[in-house]
């Protein structure tokens, strides 16, 4: 790769890498392009050039977003005890979130606190859940009692859930003066 090539590469990343940043503490509709490239360290134009408009460059985030999803479960080998596969999956989205706090954030605001225009992501992370679990099924891994849709969602359910209610649990438990450790939400659905 040419180092042109490259430093148009660096340049694409720091600016979704900015816009995630943005739009999960401001959300989209609140973040301008402007913002963005300042962020960014770029020139405003180059935000346009890259992504075209504030809508392209919210679906490249979110094509980011789902495909961080899809490496991390992809990078699972398949083989082994389906409770070990399973709990590695869950792990291993666990360690994605931690080391991509900005990731979380966005996907507590367009699930907890959508605006008009945040469906997009919440149905791909959902297509994307989807092709893992029948990829799962394919292998012999998971159970056919439920729908592959029911069964997508039950496990982005338990996989987010903890990750989307805590700072709600903590704002209660600051809020209402409690002494003691602060408790922490653990899913487990029926």
């Amino acid at each position: 790769m040419s180092s042109r090539a490259t430093a148009a590469g660096d340049t694409r990343e720091r600016i979704r890498t900015a816009a995630l940043a943005l739009f999960a503490e401001h959300g989209v509709a609140a973040t301008s392009l402007r913002e963005v490239a300042r962020s960014a360290g770029v020139a405003p134009g180059l935000v346009g050039h890259y992504f075209g408009s504030k809508d392209g460059l919210q679906e490249a985030v979110e094509d980011w977003v789902v495909g961080l999803f899809r490496e991390t479960l992809d990078a699972i080998p398949l083989e082994g005890a389906v409770a070990e596969i399973v709990t590695a999956r869950d792990r291993a989205i666990h360690r994605m979130f931690v080391r991509n706090p900005h990731v979380v954030d966005y996907l507590r605001r367009v699930v907890v606190t959508p605006g008009a225009g945040d469906t997009r992501l919440v149905r791909e992370v959902l297509v994307e859940q989807v092709r893992q679990t029948q990829q799962l099924r394919d292998h012999g891994i998971g159970g056919n009692q439920i729908s592959v849709t029911e069964q997508a969602v039950t496990v982005l359910v338990r996989q987010l859930g903890a990750w989307l209610l805590q700072p709600a649990l903590g704002r209660m438990w600051a809020l209402s003066g409690a002494e003691g450790p602060e408790p922490q939400v653990h899913i487990t659905l029926r």
